[in-house]
């Protein structure tokens, strides 16, 4: 699966209240090959075409580097709806 990424750094966007090892916060569009972007339809996070009025339902997604579990392996935290609701 090839995704495209637009970055956008977040401003004033915390996902957690975490000591200096806490960095930047990063906004990412996210979309396939087939320019379809995410959102929300059932509480499930699904890939469609958003026209319209309807471009206003994409989900940013939000990546932040989590360097307090296993640092070497450079895990990350992505979350959505302005970094309230992490994905798992």
């Amino acid at each position: 699966l090839a995704l495209l990424f637009l970055c956008v750094e977040a401003e004033g966007f915390a996902l957690c209240h975490a000591p200096a090892l806490q960095t930047k916060v990063f906004q990412y569009r996210i979309w396939d090959v087939n320019q379809k972007s995410l959102y929300l339809r059932n509480d499930q996070l699904v890939a469609g075409h958003l026209q319209g009025a309807n471009a206003a339902l994409e989900e940013k997604v939000f990546w932040v580097p989590n360097r307090a579990f296993e640092p070497t392996r450079l895990p990350v935290i992505l979350g959505i709806q302005n970094g309230t609701r992490c994905l798992a």
